[in-house]
């Protein structure tokens, strides 16, 4: 029996389609005798994990672009701040002020980065905030920055291309690989942002007929094996339309 699974985000649907059925998950019992990980090893598994979290997480970005253009927001600090802890809490404040000055309106995905002398700073992509509010005004009157109110901002008008993803997604995997995150978010997403939706079996095989038609090719696809679901097949489509509207 084949199994199919589907991810779709933005005007992008992955297809996967496997020989085999995934086993299902079975809960092992913790053997009381078997040691802890150490930090170090803890750090290697998040190294082993990083391919995959990169690439969900352009899967995010990218089902946000498109439609709007974002602006991209770098914040920094004026003085040498390196506790991940206390920055992430200035972040929050500094939404909160910008919900108040601006409404609840706007979405936002920030990640952390980490600079050489192990200062903190944050780029984040921020859609629907106010059209007055631009790199030019920004410049002239610094009202981001006094919102933020710990350095300096900068603000640059972006042409929402896809490309946008991979540069966000660079800066994540820095952070989520840096001993310095200490185990906080390698980033932070408003609740309002568009989630990629992933479906399998028979929800999958709706969105495939939804999207698709029988002449449609796809932008990128592969064959290749896998361990357990053996021969996988890939396939990346570009929606242009809903072919049921």
């Amino acid at each position: 029996m084949s199994y199919v699974k589907i991810i779709k985000y933005g005007d992008n649907l992955e297809i996967y389609q496997y020989e085999h059925l995934p086993m299902p998950h079975k809960k092992g019992v913790r053997d009381p005798d078997k040691e802890k990980p150490t930090e170090d090893e803890k750090y290697e598994k998040r190294q082993d994990n990083i391919y995959q979290i990169k690439r969900n997480f352009r899967r995010l970005v990218s089902a946000n672009l498109g439609k709007e253009k974002p602006l991209l927001l770098s914040l920094t600090y004026a003085e040498n701040m390196q506790d991940i802890h206390i920055a992430y809490r200035n972040y929050k404040s500094f939404v909160q002020a910008l919900k108040y000055k601006f409404g609840k309106d706007f979405k936002y995905i920030a990640v952390p980065e980490f600079q050489k002398r192990g200062a903190v700073h944050f780029h984040a992509l921020f859609w629907r905030l106010p059209k007055e509010i631009n790199r030019k005004s920004e410049i002239e009157n610094r009202t981001i920055a006094k919102i933020w109110g710990h350095g300096f901002v900068d603000i640059k008008e972006t042409d929402g291309d896809q490309k946008i993803s991979g540069y966000l997604a660079k800066y994540m995997a820095k952070a989520f690989t840096d001993k310095k995150l200490k185990n906080q978010k390698a980033y932070v997403s408003s609740w309002n942002v568009e989630r990629p939706v992933v479906e399998s079996d028979t929800s999958a095989i709706y969105y495939l007929f939804k999207y698709t038609n029988e002449n449609d090719l796809p932008v990128v696809e592969k064959e290749y094996l896998t361990r357990w679901l053996g021969k996988g097949h890939f396939r990346l489509f570009k929606i242009t339309n809903d072919k049921n509207l």
